[in-house]
């Protein structure tokens, strides 16, 4: 989540707060509130089928793996990119890579949000 919400400061973790944690005040660890984290943001969810990059729009792809909520990807209007964890930033053109729920996927897709991406 920190990845997906341009925070280098902090790790984004639901149920611990202060020092190098955050979680939005007022928000639980549920898809609904992942995706409200990112409406407060100005984007608007769109159907799950919508997962081409697309030039002119930011994007945000939410996935739920067997235990809940898992990941997000981001597009910048030209491809996807994901942190893995505490790993490295990777960029893949498809949202496919990620999914599955064998060792090392983030699930399914669930959701997927948009705004126009901002100008500079």
């Amino acid at each position: 989540m920190a990845f997906a919400n341009g925070d280098e400061r902090h790790r984004w973790e639901f149920g611990r707060y202060g020092g190098r944690f955050y979680w939005p005040e007022g928000l639980g660890d549920t898809v609904n509130d992942w995706s409200e984290i990112f409406t407060r943001q100005g984007y608007t969810v769109t159907g799950v089928g919508d997962r081409d990059a697309v030039p002119g729009y930011e994007k945000v792809a939410i996935f739920v793996d067997r235990v809940g909520t898992s990941h997000v990807a981001i597009s910048d209007g030209n491809s996807w990119k994901s942190k893995l964890g505490s790993y490295q930033d990777i960029e893949h053109e498809t949202l496919d890579l990620l999914e599955g729920f064998e060792k090392c996927e983030y699930g399914k897709v669930v959701v997927i949000l948009k705004r126009k991406l901002r100008s500079v």
